[in-house]
């Protein structure tokens, strides 16, 4: 192989140090390049406006070949400007050909052209490219966060519904629907009170088994009262349950349908008031009760509290004529009295918690509840009991026991089971708690209906955010987009520098071959 033909290889790292130390290029070449750099930009304010000279003007940057494709255009352009002795008068090209010199002048133009050769390999095409490698992540991860969101809301729509079910509401307006289901629940509750009249031969089966094994009945009468009391009675009033008499009046006050007329007047903006009737007034604006003796007494009714703003007297207060402007009566019935009779107190009045059924009452439904898992763990564990191996003092325990616990069969004692544990299920249902709960406080329909809704809260949320990551994806999109035309456009113009800088350094060597290595890894 010739001397000519030896390939001179020189890594891509080192070609500025390699430059140098072989005395191609001055170890000051970046002062003269700042040098170069100012007096390019001074040419280019006076530039011709032409298509290839536009062309040439584009790029990342100028170097030396560029300053010389320039010239060439300028030949044509600036061709009038040429004198007889061959010299352009034109001040554009004499600028270029400065420049052009400047860059021969000790190789400036191929240090120059390696640093930059570097800067593409070393820093701004793996910039752009991690950058590409990002876009793909976030957009990767946007669509994780996509899928989770759906898989969220699709959770959250599903739990709503799901609870929705378990009120026995459709959730288009829960508060509403909330409100119209309590319309129904007296029926209901009713329909479980007389459930409960069914349970007459478990409750009779009970007592037997507590009085054998007490060998006495004086806890008879303790045994569910309340079960006993609506098998015989069936769902009166808690005045009824309390005292044993049946009430002569029932004064109660229908709190759902307050909490519906207050729902309308927030819906509606506007309260009806009916027929407003005006009353007559005397002239000293003083009621007028028509008595005239002064030894007729006033009956006042007194309803919870006294007149001096105690709970001591809960009955009737008599007042006089004198001190009657003295107090400050809300509610009053004036009944005429004749001197030294007395007044008559026998009405029974149901009135506030006592005028409710007692399946209305909260206690009593509890203590129902209460008597009712008695029931069943009693008879459970009878039925384990009956159903094992039956030992000889069990025998003979039960011989002079009373025939009903004799006689009743395993059967019978799953009958029973079934039955009070159907009552038992139909009353502690997550649609009838909510429901008893909203008839003990009315209020309770707004905590519900704000648990509700956190719900679709939830769900609102979730679609938002999935809204935003779709957005990100896009401008992910679009910057990826942009991204891709810069690094055709840096590795182009890398591989047009490569090969300029191996033809100059071949041409100072008799044209031997020179390779760059280590270029095409970073590319």
């Amino acid at each position: 192989m010739a001397d000519s033909e030896i390939p001179i290889d020189i890594q891509c790292n080192k070609l500025v140090d390699w430059l140098i130390d072989r005395r191609h290029c001055n170890i000051k070449w970046q002062t003269a390049a700042e040098v170069v750099k100012s007096k390019i930009a001074d040419a280019l304010k006076d530039m011709p406006n032409t298509k290839e000279m536009r062309q040439l003007l584009e790029g990342s940057c100028f170097h030396y070949f560029k300053c010389v494709k320039i010239v060439e255009v300028l030949k044509d352009t600036e061709k009038d400007s040429k004198n007889i002795f061959g010299r352009y008068s034109s001040q554009r090209m004499k600028d270029w050909q400065e420049i052009i010199k400047l860059y021969e002048k000790e190789n400036l133009h191929i240090a120059e052209l390696s640093s930059r050769l570097l800067r593409n390999l070393n820093y701004e095409i793996p910039a752009v490219k991690k950058q590409k490698t990002k876009c793909d992540q976030v957009r990767e991860e946007c669509k994780k966060k996509i899928q989770d969101c759906d898989r969220n809301t699709n959770e959250a729509k599903r739990h709503y519904i799901e609870e929705c079910k378990k009120v026995g509401i459709a959730g288009t307006n829960v508060r509403r629907e909330l409100l119209d289901l309590v319309k129904d629940l007296p029926q209901e509750l009713n329909a479980i009170a007389e459930q409960c009249k069914g349970l007459l031969p478990v409750l009779e089966y009970y007592i037997a088994f507590v009085e054998f094994s007490l060998g006495n009945d004086s806890f008879s009468s303790t045994i569910s009262p309340l079960i006993r009391h609506l098998i015989k009675h069936g769902n009166t009033t808690v005045y009824q349950w309390k005292t044993g008499f049946v009430p002569d009046k029932v004064i109660r006050r229908d709190s759902i349908k307050a909490e519906e007329d207050e729902t309308d007047v927030a819906e509606e903006g506007e309260i009806d008031w009916g027929n407003v009737i005006d009353m007559p007034q005397t002239d000293n604006d003083v009621i007028d009760f028509g008595i005239e003796d002064e030894n007729v007494e006033i009956v006042v009714e007194n309803s919870g509290e006294g007149m001096n703003g105690n709970s001591e007297d809960n009955g009737f207060e008599i007042v006089t004529q004198d001190n009657m402007r003295n107090w400050d009566i809300e509610e009053v019935s004036v009944t005429e009295v004749p001197n030294g009779s007395k007044l008559s107190t026998t009405e029974r009045l149901a009135e506030g918690d006592d005028a409710l059924n007692i399946m209305e009452y909260a206690a009593t439904r509890t203590q129902l509840t209460n008597e009712l898992m008695e029931l069943t763990g009693f008879l459970s564990q009878r039925l384990t009991e009956t159903k094992g191996d039956s030992d000889l003092l069990s025998i003979n325990q039960f011989q002079s026991a009373p025939p009903i616990l004799q006689l009743t069969s395993v059967n019978e004692l799953e009958s029973m089971l079934a039955s009070v544990t159907d009552i038992y299920n139909q009353l502690n249902t997550t649609k009838m708690s909510h429901l008893c709960r909203i008839l003990d406080s009315p209020r309770f329909v707004d905590r519900l209906t704000e648990t509700l809704a956190r719900h679709q809260q939830l769900t609102k949320k979730y679609e938002a955010q999935i809204r935003s990551y779709e957005q990100r994806i896009r401008d992910v999109d679009a910057e990826q987009s942009s991204l891709h035309p810069k690094l055709e456009l840096l590795t182009r113009e890398t591989k047009e520098w490569q090969k300029l800088i191996e033809k100059e350094i071949s041409e100072r060597y008799r044209n031997r071959p020179v390779h760059l290595m280590g270029t095409i890894n970073m590319l």
